[in-house]
């Protein structure tokens, strides 16, 4: 029998509170053989957990683990089981580089724990899981405090052909890594029942809902990954320049910088002669990467060309240690430069050799087999067109002119699906569902040439297949259906009844009463698609023009018809938009036009018409925009038709007439009359008519005017175009809006103001004589208690031309009010402030009316 082992690297660092860290894990199964119950299986487990013994501080390997066993068909446990440790040894150091500068020191034990358990035969298998909190911290490409899960999977028998199957199980050592240098870490890994395996870099497992470091019992699964930082992931957990081989599962490139790195690696298993998918191994593993450098040759693990004979090398290897170089390129030539370009003359299997520092106390080499096999042409092909629920055909198409194809792994592009892969050249493949499909091949030659192709497939419901759409027919003709398939193939019409070719795609028909057809479409593939054409039987064209009518005269019309005819034809067709429509827009331009239509279903047809009546629109008319005086009315007067709307209704004493009156608008009033007649025309006609209000107001300037015997007054009207000024005494022209009055006393002019229409307004101004010389006169107190008397302090310009100055100062000598405008004075304030009561001093200046200046100065009394 063969064991089965579940491996685990398990790293316990930096320990404090009984924390366990991890380094890494694996976990694999063996199968033992036949059970002690009816259709069951034998399996054993083993445990390794991994420790790095330079760990400071690190917690001792676990005493005892905890591993979970699941029915994957239904996700319940089977049994949780608690495991000592069984023994331990030392993981083994790969050889170190020469002229290494800054080694690290590593030094790894592993644990081992194992049980037996009997497991029924089930259809998805079982899953083993061992879960823990906690990984080192500090690791540069995930968060700090983050657990893991190790599983394993054992296939039911969906995925077995055979129920003896074992896991894989990856190669063991630890390799050197160097930040910024070439590297490579083994992750192949071996399987004892001989299946294809092929490796992938993927997301590490999380520890779910694990808090602490005891020992406790896994969750189910399915189970989450963990999330990566700092541009990391699990497709790239050592950054862009490390790949892994996905044939070898070895890991190459340049290191990224120094620091610890979670890296998982998937292997996938398959059936060697079926190539169905088996299950997923994994391996978990926190890498060390160093801040050492060493001299070294480095090349890929092999060259191959399968397009060309043409190559350029580099040492991979960039260290500053290395000062010379020899290459032997395995054809008998050698080149001494640093990266070399060569072209092999003959297709064959080289052996590519490096010596770097020949000679010296830093030498070292290296050497890759190298293939030259050009004329590799990946191809495939698969028959169309595809229906859901039918097999695929795929047929490898690949053509080569060095050895031959022997390798294949087709992807049928079902996502999140890993048995829908086939590992033989031409497959078949069976899709339940339609749509696009991104389909894969990966396929490779016995010399070492590998490519791969992507195609997208369109999977259908059915084919593409129609047939004549629903029609009618006279009881006397005959009708040509027609079927069109999406590729060649046959149809089968039925009923068989008065059809005469049931397996033609353009039969001729000519039923007597209603009949479905239902046409079977089968293409060259097996797709099936069905269609129905009904024909609907008549013995008559039923046709009504509909009732004659009457329209406005400019209007158009869609003659109304009530018929189950195919063809139309009106006429008279040039008023008309479309004379073989069945309802046509029709634009008479008589008083009476008949339009006759005839109706036809085959040799069936039938004919009526319809007379339609043209009346002219009414005519509106508001009458003329006018224009009236505030306060007045007006009549308003529409004309054209017989029935009057106005709008809007205000001011009118009554809106539904035709010459309703306008009382007193306030402001101009546009009215929009809607017009109507009772000749058949339904449609009313708009216009409207603008009411303009003229508004006088008559200004004849200051109310008191104040002048000195002798000086000329000129008045200053304003409020329209014509002005009249009575009385006339002492005006040199009363019809004009500015006459000069000389008046020898006190005299009160009136002014009428009117427009062209008449609209009038009258104002007032009366004129003070004074009999003394030009002055300004300046009372010697105020009051501005807001009593209405006496309230502001202001002089009293006599016969002056203008105010130049008046100003008012405290006792302090501050100015508290200045103006120049005749008949403006101080409120007795100061910045909003009531001024106190007492004496204040002012003075004026001004310019009489014959331009003498006169100046003046004084005392006020404010009283309070």
């Amino acid at each position: 029998m063969k064991p089965l082992v579940l491996i685990f690297f398990y790293c316990l660092s930096c320990l404090f509170a009984d924390a366990k860290h991890i380094t890494g894990g694996e976990m694999i199964y063996d199968y033992l053989g036949a059970g002690s119950a009816a259709n069951s299986r034998s399996y054993r487990v083993t445990l390794r957990l991994f420790r790095d013994e330079n760990c400071f501080n690190c917690a001792a390997m676990p005493p005892t683990v905890i591993i979970g066993v699941f029915n994957n068909d239904n996700s319940q446990v089977v049994t949780n089981l608690t495991l000592s440790l069984s023994s331990s040894s030392q993981l083994p150091l790969n050889t170190l580089p020469s002229c290494i500068t800054n080694p690290p020191t590593l030094t790894y034990t592993v644990g081992f724990y194992s049980f037996e358990i009997e497991l029924p035969y089930n259809n998805t298998g079982y899953t083993a899981a061992y879960q823990t909190c906690c990984r080192i911290d500090d690791i540069a490409n995930i968060p700090n405090s983050v657990g893991a899960t190790y599983t394993t999977v054992i296939p039911g028998s969906n995925e077995l052909a055979s129920d003896t199957d074992s896991s894989p199980r990856f190669s063991q050592g630890i390799s050197v890594v160097c930040y910024n240098k070439p590297f490579t870490l083994d992750f192949s890994a071996t399987d004892p029942d001989g299946n294809v395996l092929e490796y992938s870099l993927c997301d590490a497992y999380s520890a779910g809902g694990v808090s602490n470091a005891s020992p406790v019992n896994p969750s189910a699964p399915p189970y989450g990954t963990i999330i990566y930082i700092n541009g990391y992931s699990g497709a790239s957990p050592l950054g862009g320049q490390a790949t892994i081989n996905p044939q070898t599962g070895i890991i190459s490139g340049i290191a990224p910088d120094a620091g610890k790195y979670v890296v998982s690696v998937c292997v996938n298993s398959y059936n060697r002669a079926t190539g169905k998918f088996i299950a997923t191994h994994r391996k978990d593993f926190i890498i060390t990467v160093a801040p050492c450098d060493f001299a070294g040759a480095q090349l890929l693990p092999s060259y191959i060309s399968c397009d060309g004979s043409t190559f350029t090398f580099d040492n991979l290897n960039t260290s500053p240690l290395n000062v010379s170089f020899l290459w032997d390129f395995g054809d008998g030539n050698t080149s001494t430069q640093q990266s070399p370009t060569h072209t092999y003359l003959v297709p064959g299997v080289y052996k590519l050799k490096l010596v770097v520092n020949p000679g010296g106390s830093c030498s070292d080499s290296t050497s890759s087999p190298l293939s030259v096999f050009p004329g590799f042409f990946p191809a495939f092909t698969n028959n169309a067109p595809m229906c859901k629920g039918l097999p695929v055909q795929f047929t490898d198409m690949t053509t080569l002119n060095h050895g031959s194809v022997n390798f294949w792994k087709w992807d049928f592009g079902l996502p999140a699906i890993a048995t829908d892969t086939s590992r033989i050249k031409s497959p078949t493949f069976t899709y339940a569902t339609p749509g696009a499909y991104n389909v894969s091949l990966i396929v490779g030659s016995d010399k070492g040439c590998r490519d791969t192709l992507f195609k997208t497939i369109d999977i259908v419901d059915r084919p593409q297949f129609s047939v004549s759409n629903d029609t009618l027919i006279c009881s006397i003709d005959t009708l040509q259906l027609k079927a069109i398939g999406s590729s060649s193939g046959s149809v089968t019409w039925s009923p068989n009844y008065m059809i005469d070719n049931t397996t033609s795609f353009t039969p001729m028909v000519s039923p007597d009463v209603t009949t479905t057809y239902t046409a079977r479409f089968a293409d060259a593939f097996g797709c099936e698609a069905t269609e129905t054409v009904t024909i609907n039987v008549v013995d008559r064209v039923t046709l009504q023009a509909g009732r004659d009518t009457t329209i406005c005269l400019t209007d158009a019309l869609l003659l109304p018809l009530n018929s189950d005819a195919l063809q139309y034809s009106w006429t008279p067709a040039p008023t008309l938009d479309d004379p073989l429509k069945k309802s046509p827009r029709a634009l008479p331009t008589g008083s009476k036009t008949i339009y006759t239509v005839i109706g036809r279903i085959g040799k069936c047809s039938a004919q009526d018409n319809i007379e339609i009546t043209t009346v002219p629109y009414p005519n509106a008319n508001a009458g003329k925009d006018t224009t009236i005086c505030f306060g007045n009315s007006v009549q308003l007067q529409a004309s054209g038709g017989s029935i009057y709307t106005w709008t809007p209704t205000r001011f009118l004493d009554n809106p539904n007439i035709a010459n309703p009156t306008v009382q007193a608008p306030r402001n101009d009033v546009k009215y929009i009359v809607e017009v109507r007649d009772v000749k058949g025309c339904p449609k009313a006609v708009f216009d409207s008519v603008l009411v303009s209000v003229a508004k006088i107001v008559a200004d004849a300037g200051p109310s008191d005017t104040s002048i000195v015997l002798g000086q000329p007054l000129q008045l200053n009207a304003t409020g329209s175009i014509n002005y009249a000024w009575t009385p006339a005494t002492f005006l040199n022209n009363p019809r004009i809006f500015n006459p000069l009055a000389r008046p020898t006393e006190d005299i009160e002019y009136v002014v009428r103001v009117s427009n062209a229409q008449g609209c009038f307004d009258l104002d007032t101004i009366k004129v003070r004589v004074f009999k003394i010389d030009p002055d300004l006169l300046v009372p010697s107190g105020f009051s501005p208690n807001k009593d209405g008397s006496n309230e502001v302090f202001r002089p009293i310009p006599i016969g002056m031309k203008s105010l130049d100055a008046f100003r008012v100062y405290n006792r302090w000598g501050q100015l508290v009010f200045s103006t120049t405008q005749i008949g403006v004075g101080w409120n007795g304030t100061l910045n909003g402030q009531e001024q106190g009561p007492g004496t204040y001093v002012w003075y004026a200046e001004g310019t009489n009316y014959l331009g003498r200046k006169i100046e003046k100065k004084g005392t006020v009394i404010l009283i309070r």
